[in-house]
């Protein structure tokens, strides 16, 4: 479906613009109030006894897990420092094992008390229990440390601590204490060597050891126990629903199920009734499991799924209408994560914030300031990233030309009704952040500005700390150039003054580019503990920047650069991703350039071999049996990738496959979960994302990362140790690899709904 008559058309319409540069300010337009409608479904059970129905796996209890006289903890660091690891805000320190101690050594000591911290993990404690927590401790100059046991996620409060004077005398501290919260299978236990009240800010470089420390369950007699992960719905289904004409299934886990019905829940009457498939085994879920097809219900009505072992799903919907407003919430979360701008309750409702982030940021390294405000707030912090950003962006692009829902300037963000689709007028909140980003001088973009750590857990408008802009790297500038040259076609019809500025703006990247092609990947500098976006392979970006490029202005040099690049197609990272990005550039060559075979063989061969792992599948998920950190924003990706094989052959098979990939992020997954926040009958409500932690209430409209089998952090690992890949995931805002979200997992869904819609 390459169409050279839509490139020469781009290519002529921005042709005649580029004379025309100029700046240009942001839209005003009227403050228009949106229902920030939600979406539930009621539990099957509702209207049924326990006996009739259930909808869960059996629970297991979870066992006590502590008695009179454990050793919670037993460290001697005779060897190494026996998991002990180091968090710095402002300050400097190192762990080892140095003669049989643990050694904190520290060249700074920062301006908190916490500047300094070394940690452990890997323990729990139990609401309840009476514990003893005793350690040897000295210093090489007289100063103050605090001993704390804490909430490991949130607002990191201690629930036991103590502040104690050290020297070079070696102490034994020993003190007891009740845990009287409730159980935490994942606290955390810190020592903070910083700055304290009565010390002086320049003690120089010293050593803090500590020995023997022991944690010992003194009184386990009336300790409670750790409730256990809810068990996943046996009928697993989209829990909003389905359009009449999608395809329609769902998964049972129970094996002795043979046949089920489909209930209108209005009348309780059956209205269909079918065989479940054959029993299979699912590898990423361990299960066994039946497929439910019921794809012969067309009429409009909410319902549910009984099987004839008794087990239900959640009441979903069929309607044309069904992902109107999960559609409309998803791209307000952009809007609510925008930063620099106080946003609008009438718009945002409780998540409304006060401009935040507005002050000039210092380059990191050097004494300049810029201003770089604006854009998206990239995730459950407030920092701001270009290569995350351009991936957000890309996808907004791709769904305005791929959907016409997408094209709706009716959302309800200031922008509504300008007569400019509201999908773009959002992606260009970010676009004029990014331009801010570009160095004038090379023409390089910097790669990110955040403070140098993450906040806690506060209001965007409440981070005073510092802002730093990190340097200019590859990925993000060759990113930049992709989506400022694609701005330029995307823009044209709206803005010819912006879609110039834009095109300028890429070609400038691009002259970067070519003087630094051996630049080395990004890495954090020293001092800066924020979000990496870590990137060694920058050929996928060059090519989607050539690419993009070559659209926008039909020039030979970037077609030269593609044809080599694609003669080494073998060293690109072929992805839809933040990191790989090579996809983006294929689709676009395809359905702008007509001698796109190559291309075309690219993403065909890679879409079909998604639907054989799809077909395999127990949810119908494209993933096998590999769950990484952002699984969902994976599935979605395999999502957009199969809907654009559509767009490339016509062959409708493909949407089919995609459909699945939403049902699977909005319920049809083994652990039973819609994974967008407030839709559904069990969705995430303890997101890890500042806002949403400092309201106590999960903000609508976000995708979670959903199953990291990877078990990237501490309390996924303490809680699902013994789960499968598909099964890793929990609710609850310490998981941050499990249970944050981003911008750039929110766009694959928005482009998701929208063509699917």
């Amino acid at each position: 479906m390459s169409k050279l008559k839509k490139f020469v058309a781009a290519v002529l319409a921005v042709s005649m613009t580029m004379t025309m540069f100029c700046g240009c300010g942001k839209e005003n337009a009227d403050d228009k109030s949106t229902e920030n409608t939600v979406a539930t479904a009621t539990d099957a059970t509702k209207e049924t006894t326990t006996e009739e129905l259930v909808t869960t796996e059996e629970a297991t209890e979870e066992p006590l897990g502590v008695k009179d006289g454990d050793k919670v903890i037993n460290l001697t660091f005779d060897k190494d420092e026996e998991g002990f690891l180091t968090y710095v805000n402002g300050g400097n320190v190192s762990v080892s094992s140095e003669k049989g101690e643990l050694c904190a050594a520290i060249s700074d000591i920062g301006r908190l008390d916490y500047a300094n911290q070394i940690y452990y993990d890997g323990f729990r404690l139990y609401k309840g229990c009476v514990y003893e927590v005793s350690f040897d401790v000295h210093s090489d100059i007289k100063r103050k440390i605090q001993w704390r046991f804490q909430l490991n996620g949130g607002d990191y409060h201690a629930y036991q601590m103590d502040d104690i004077e050290i020297g070079p005398d070696k102490q034994h501290i020993k003190a007891e204490f009740t845990m009287k919260e409730d159980s935490d299978p994942a606290p955390r236990l810190c020592f903070n060597m910083g700055l304290f009240d009565g010390m002086k800010a320049n003690t120089g470089e010293h050593k803090v050891y500590i020995d023997n420390l022991v944690l010992v369950a003194k009184d386990a007699s009336k300790a409670e126990k750790i409730e256990p992960l809810p068990e996943p719905v046996v009928v697993k289904a989209n829990q909003l629903g389905y359009k009449p004409a999608d395809y329609k299934k769902a998964t049972v886990t129970n094996e002795n199920a043979a046949e089920f019905s489909v209930i209108d829940v209005a009348t309780g009457d059956s209205v269909y009734t079918g065989k479940l498939s054959d029993r299979k085994y699912d590898d990423a879920s361990d299960l066994g499991y039946k497929i439910a097809d019921f794809s012969e219900i067309v009429k409009e009505g909410k319902y549910k799924i009984v099987t004839d072992t008794g087990d239900a799903s959640y009441e979903f919907e069929i309607n044309d209408a069904v992902y109107d407003n999960l559609y409309k919430d998803t791209v307000l979360m952009l809007y609510k994560q925008r930063c620099g701008c106080s946003t609008k309750k009438s718009i945002a409702g409780d998540f409304a914030h006060g401009v935040c982030h507005n002050e000039e940021a210092v380059v990191w390294g050097t004494e300049k300031s810029i201003d770089v405000s604006g854009g998206w707030h990239d995730a459950g912090d407030y920092g701001r990233y270009v290569v995350s950003g351009a991936k957000t962006v890309a996808d907004l692009f791709l769904a305005v030309e791929d959907s016409e829902a997408a094209k709706s300037d009716d959302l309800g963000i200031p922008e509504s009704k300008n007569k400019v689709p509201d999908i773009l007028d959002e992606a260009r909140y970010e676009l004029e952040w990014m331009l801010k980003m570009q160095d004038e001088e090379s023409g390089g973009v910097y790669h990110k500005v955040t403070c140098a750590v993450f906040p806690g857990e506060v209001k965007p408008e409440e981070e005073k700390e510092a802002l730093v802009i990190a340097p200019v790297s590859n990925t993000a500038t060759a990113d930049f150039a992709a989506v400022m040259a694609k701005a330029a076609l995307m823009y044209n019809e709206y803005d010819k003054d912006f879609a110039s500025e834009c095109l300028l703006a890429a070609k400038n990247a691009w002259e970067y580019l070519k003087k630094h092609r051996d630049d080395n990947g990004f890495r954090n500098p020293d001092g800066i503990e924020t979000g990496e976006y870590a990137d060694g392979n920058d050929k996928d970006e060059y090519f989607w920047a050539a690419v993009e490029l070559y659209i926008a202005t039909n020039e030979a040099r970037y077609k030269k650069y593609i044809d080599n690049a694609m003669r080494n197609a073998g060293k690109m990272n072929f992805g839809l991703g933040w990191s790989d990005v090579g996809y983006y550039g294929i689709y676009d060559y395809c359905m702008y350039v007509d001698d796109n075979q190559d291309m075309e063989k690219l993403l065909i061969e890679e879409a079909d071999n998604l639907k054989e792992a799809i077909a395999k599948d127990g949810c119908g998920a494209s993933l096998g049996k590999q769950y990484p950190w952002g699984s969902n924003m994976s599935i979605a990706n395999n999502g957009m990738l199969l809907v654009m094989a559509y767009h490339v052959t016509e062959d409708i098979s493909y949407v089919e496959y995609a459909k699945y990939q939403l049902d699977y992020l909005l319920g049809r997954n083994a652990v039973g979960y819609c994974y967008v926040t407030g839709y559904g009958s069990q969705s995430p409500v303890h997101v890890h994302h500042r806002p949403s932690q400092v309201k106590d209430a999960a903000m609508p409209g976000m995708l979670v990362g959903g199953a990291d089998g990877n078990l990237e952090d501490s309390y996924a690992k303490a809680v699902l140790s013994d789960k499968a890949p598909e099964l890793c995931y929990v609710d609850n805002e310490q998981s941050f690899s499990c249970n944050e979200v981003t911008i750039y997992w929110n766009s694959p869904l928005i482009y998701l709904l929208a063509t699917l819609k």
